[in-house]
C-alpha cells in the first residue's frame, strides 16, 4: 500500500516562477498529478536550459522564456516562488496586489505532507552557517537507525522530488530539510516536528533588506502557530533567547560548556570527559558521543554532531546507534574537507565558507595553519576574522576581488603576513612553501562568495581540489624521473 495524498490536482492551475531546481521540482510533481502548470522564467531559452524545458514541456507544463507575461498574474491564485527571487522583485510586489498564495517549494510540500494517509514529519535546520552539515548528520543518524530520513531542503533536493521518489513506497518517515530564509519567508504554515537552529550572523541582506528581516524568517519556524514540538537551540547565540521567549514548544538547550545549560531542564553538553551528554527533565545524563570519536573537525562540528545527536534522542534513537552513526559520519564536500597530503602539508578544502564567519570556525579547528581566503567581497565586518587570522594563521594568501580590502583590514589590526595570488594554482604552491617551513596545514575558507571568479562555491572548491591534486601529480612526475 502505498502513501498517496488524499487530494488530487486535476485541473488545478498553478503557477510557478523561475526554472530553477524547485521549480522544476513543482511542475513536475504537479503535472504527473493532471495540475494546470504554467512556469515563467527570466533567463532566455538557451542550450543550457533546453533539455530540462523540453523534459516538462512533455509533462504538459507550458513555459515562458525571457521575461513574465500578464499571464503570471491571471493563471492561477496558487504562486510557487523561486528561493531566488527576493520579496522586492516587481513581480512579487505586482502579485501581492491580486492577493495570490506566494509560497515556496518547501511549502507546498508541507502542505502535501498533510494529505497523506501516513503524514510525513519535517525536521527543520535552519541559521546561518552549519546547516548542511547539521543536515547530513541528521539524515545520517536516523538511517543508521532504519529510519527513511532522506536529507532535503535547501541541501540540494527538493522536498517534493523526496515525495515524488518510488524508492519511498509508503512515504519517508521523516524529511529531514535544510531550510534556507529564504524559503521561510514563503513558508507561512510550515511546523517542524523538531526544529534546529544553529547560529545568526549578518548574511543575505540583500536579498531580505536588513538583519531584522533576515532573523525574522530564521525566527518564523520556531514561533506562534508554526512552533515545532522540539526546538534544539545553540544557548551560546543571542537569539536563543529570542526563540524561548516566542516559541509554544519545548526546548533542548545545546552548548558546548556544561555550565551555560545548567539552569535548564533539557540540555545537551560536553562533560569534563568531552562526552556529549543529553538531559532531559533534569533526569539522569545520557551519553551520546565522544568527541574525540568524530571525524569531522573543529568545536562547530561538535556543536553540529550535538544537535543531530539531540534530534535523534527525541525521536527515540538509542544512544549506542547515535554514538556509532556520529563517528563513522564524514564531512560534506567544500566544508572543512581533507584533501590531500603534499611534503607532509595537509590540505583542506573549506569552499562552503562564503562569509568572515564560516571562516572562523575553520580557524579554530587548528592551532596553527596557512590561510587561502579572499572572493566576491561582500563586505561584512572583519575585525572578529582578523582576530582569529592573528591567532591560528602563520600567513595568509589572498586571492579575488576581495584581496584589497583584505590586506587593508589585517594590516589595520597589526597583522602583516599576507601574501597574494592571482589564480587557485598559484595559492596552492605559495601555502605549500610556507607550510613546509613549519610543517602545518593550508586551509582554503574564502570567507568570500565565489562569483568573482567561479560559478559558485562547489565550482571553486572542485576547482581548489584539482588545483591541489594536480600538484601533488606533478611531484610524483618529478620524482619518478629521478
Amino acid at each position: 500500500m502505498t502513501n498517496t495524498p488524499q487530494q488530487t490536482w486535476a485541473g488545478k492551475p498553478v503557477t510557478i516562477l523561475g526554472l530553477s531546481k524547485s521549480g522544476a521540482a513543482v511542475a513536475r510533481y504537479i503535472a504527473k498529478r493532471g495540475g494546470n502548470c504554467f512556469l515563467s522564467e527570466t533567463l532566455p531559452a538557451s542550450p543550457g536550459n533546453e533539455a530540462l524545458k523540453k523534459e516538462l514541456e512533455a509533462l504538459g507544463v507550458t513555459i515562458e522564456m525571457g521575461g513574465h507575461t500578464k499571464q503570471c498574474f491571471t493563471h492561477a491564485t496558487l504562486v510557487v516562488a523561486s528561493p531566488g527571487i527576493p520579496p522586492s522583485n516587481s513581480v512579487m510586489e505586482q502579485l501581492r496586489l491580486t492577493q495570490a498564495d506566494i509560497v515556496s517549494e518547501v511549502e507546498l510540500a508541507y502542505r502535501e505532507t498533510l494529505l497523506l494517509s501516513k503524514p510525513v514529519p519535517v525536521i527543520g535546520i535552519t541559521g546561518t552557517n552549519g546547516k548542511s552539515t547539521t543536515t547530513s548528520l541528521v539524515s545520517h543518524v536516523l538511517t543508521q537507525a532504519g529510519f527513511a530520513a532522506p536529507a532535503c531542503g535547501n541541501i540540494g533536493v527538493p522536498l517534493l522530488t523526496v515525495l515524488d521518489d518510488t524508492q519511498y513506497a509508503d512515504g519517508p518517515d521523516f524529511l529531514v530539510s535544510e531550510l534556507s530564509s529564504f524559503q521561510l519567508t514563503l513558508s507561512p504554515t510550515l511546523k517542524a516536528k523538531i526544529a534546529i537552529f544553529t547560529n545568526l550572523t549578518p548574511d543575505h541582506l540583500d536579498w531580505h533588506g536588513s538583519l531584522d528581516a533576515y532573523l525574522q524568517a530564521k525566527l518564523q519556524l520556531f514561533t506562534g502557530s508554526q512552533s515545532p514540538e522540539w526546538s534544539v537551540i545553540n544557548a551560546d547565540d543571542p537569539v536563543a533567547q529570542t526563540i524561548a521567549q516566542k516559541t509554544t514548544g519545548k526546548i533542548v538547550w545545546v552548548s558546548r560548556h556544561a555550565d551555560h545549560v545548567a539552569q535548564y531542564p533539557n540540555r545537551c553538553y560536553l562533560n569534563a570527559q568531552q562526552q556529549a551528554e543529553i538531559v532531559l527533565d533534569n533526569a539522569d545524563p545520557v551519553v551520546l558521543f565522544q568527541t574525540g570519536n568524530l571525524q569531522i573537525l573543529g568545536a562547530h562540528n561538535e556543536e553540529n554532531a550535538m544537535y543531530a545527536a539531540a534530534t535523534a534522542f527525541l525521536l527515540g534513537v538509542k544512544p549506542n546507534v547515535i554514538a556509532a552513526a556520529c563517528s563513522s559520519f564524514k564531512s560534506l564536500p567544500h566544508r572543512l574537507e581533507y584533501v590531500t597530503e603534499i611534503d607532509g602539508v595537509r590540505f583542506y578544502n573549506d569552499s562552503k565558507a562564503t562569509n568572515p564567519e564560516a571562516a572562523i570556525p575553520a580557524l579554530r579547528a587548528f592551532e596553527k595553519l596557512i590561510l587561502i581566503a579572499g572572493g566576491y567581497d561582500k563586505n561584512t565586518p572583519l575585525d572578529e576574522f582578523a582576530t582569529e587570522v592573528k591567532q591560528h594563521a602563520q600567513a595568509v594568501v589572498l586571492i579575488g576581488k576581495a584581496s584589497e580590502r583584505f590586506d587593508t583590514e589585517l594590516r589595520h589590526c597589526g597583522y602583516t603576513a599576507i601574501h597574494f595570488a592571482t589564480s587557485l594554482e598559484q595559492a596552492v604552491e605559495n601555502s605549500l612553501q610556507l607550510a613546509k617551513q613549519q610543517h602545518i596545514p593550508v586551509v582554503f575558507s574564502p570567507a568570500c562568495a565565489s562569483f568573482d571568479m567561479f560559478k559558485n562555491f562547489e565550482d571553486r572548491g572542485d576547482q581548489f581540489k584539482q588545483a591541489v591534486n594536480q600538484r601533488k601529480q606533478n611531484k610524483q612526475r618529478v620524482e619518478q624521473v629521478t
